[in-house]
């Protein structure tokens, strides 16, 4: 098997930046700043999933993330960022890249994240890319990153516990995971989060897919219906053959941060959760009013998306929405910005921010850059058979 790696794709917004970083060269000194295009947003919105270290990257943009308020939505420990988990992040306008071959960069300036599921491994069925959480499916990508006990769906099993991170798919029930943390231990609570159906406010209760919650005690959100999308922590214990909540939010909070970020240039992916028609649809809980927007593709409720545009009011007024491809998200890469430790050259593996990478001789050194211990690098890797393999190698900046 080769192991020759796709590269990243390049979306419109990094293609048109760069346009504009090659114009705003050409203008030399009479030149404008390029940052934003010029659009005249007040700053940036970018949703997705955490593709790369070194700050961080979302969405085909290098944010600068130290000094940045971060701050988990579900209410667990803030912890490190790390590749694969989905974030929302206001910062400040996005400016072109600074060379060839380097993204747009941005500051961010409030990072807001959370897991979807957590509880004990079910059935795992490697044959089908999938496994259980408390009855509920999870679909795995090829691409999907594995982390702690099992580093790849075939090491996973009923002895463990995970946190799932990724894009619901309200058609199905299932979630498409972008990171999978696993460990023998089991945590304080559990979670789920899905859609609301058979909600019945005498009894309390309501439905995540087969899952009945008990609200027990809890003051119930406003607003709190079928068909809402929803995130619940649970006692690790079942009672009466539901799951007791300790704590409901609405996820359509999640859109407070999109609020917050009145005006601002959006680029925002994920899974299509609601459906009216392709002009009002919302993707990952976050309203969208596509009327005058460039659709690229058809889709309906479930569909992968990106979504461009501004932020009005709390809603999503889009330019572009692109369908996207699933076999496109399966080949997509992660890249990494950091200084080379524990190289060994015999066993073709090195270590940076944390992580152990191997490289093959497909991999491609580029601009005669050559892997040394200290040496700051771009690395550019995908997930295989739970490693991460190298497919190209640059100089850092």
């Amino acid at each position: 098997m080769s192991h020759r790696l796709p590269p990243f794709p390049v979306n419109r917004r990094l293609a048109l930046l760069a346009l504009a970083g090659m114009a705003a060269q050409l203008a030399g000194c009479g030149g404008g700043s390029s940052a934003g295009l010029d659009s005249g947003g007040t700053g940036s919105f970018t949703s997705g999933t955490v593709t790369g270290l070194g700050s961080i990257i979302v969405g085909g943009v290098r944010y600068e993330d130290r000094g940045a308020q971060v701050v988990r939505s579900d209410g667990g420990a803030v912890s490190a960022l790390r590749v694969g988990m989905v974030v929302s992040v206001q910062g400040s306008p996005i400016s072109a890249p600074p060379g060839a071959g380097d993204l747009p960069t941005a500051t961010a300036e409030r990072i807001t994240y959370a897991s979807e599921w957590a509880g004990p491994a079910g059935t795992v069925d490697p044959q089908s890319g999938t496994f259980t959480v408390l009855g509920q499916t999870v679909q795995v990508r090829a691409n999907t990153v594995f982390d702690g006990a099992a580093m790849q769906l075939d090491a996973l099993d009923a002895s463990m516990f995970v946190e799932v991170y990724g894009y619901l798919d309200t058609r199905t029930g299932r979630l498409f995971a972008t990171r999978v943390e696993s460990g023998t231990a089991a945590p304080s609570s559990y979670q789920l989060s899905g859609t609301v159906a058979a909600f019945d406010p005498d009894a309390r209760r309501f439905r995540l897919g087969t899952a009945v919650i008990d609200a027990g005690g809890l003051a119930l959100p406003a607003g709190l219906a079928d068909g809402r999308l929803v995130r619940v922590r649970l006692a690790t214990r079942r009672t009466d053959a539901a799951w007791t909540a300790t704590r409901i939010d609405l996820r359509d909070a999640d859109a407070q941060a999109l609020a917050d970020a009145d005006g601002a240039d959006v680029e925002v992916e994920g899974k299509v959760t609601s459906f009216t028609s392709v002009q009002r649809f919302s993707v990952n809980g976050l309203p969208v009013d596509a009327r005058a927007a460039q659709v690229e593709g058809s889709f309906t409720l479930g569909a992968s998306v990106e979504v461009h545009g501004r932020s009005v009011d709390g809603v999503i007024v889009a330019s572009r929405v692109e369908v996207e491809d699933e076999s496109e998200i399966e080949q997509r890469e992660y890249e990494f910005y950091g200084t080379v430790s524990d190289l060994d050259t015999a066993a073709r593996r090195f270590t940076l921010r944390g992580q152990v990478f191997v490289y093959t001789q497909a991999t491609r050194f580029e601009d005669g850059v050559t892997l040394a211990d200290g040496a700051y690098v771009k690395v550019k890797a995908a997930r295989i058979a739970g490693r991460w393999v190298v497919s190209r190698v640059e100089s850092g900046r």
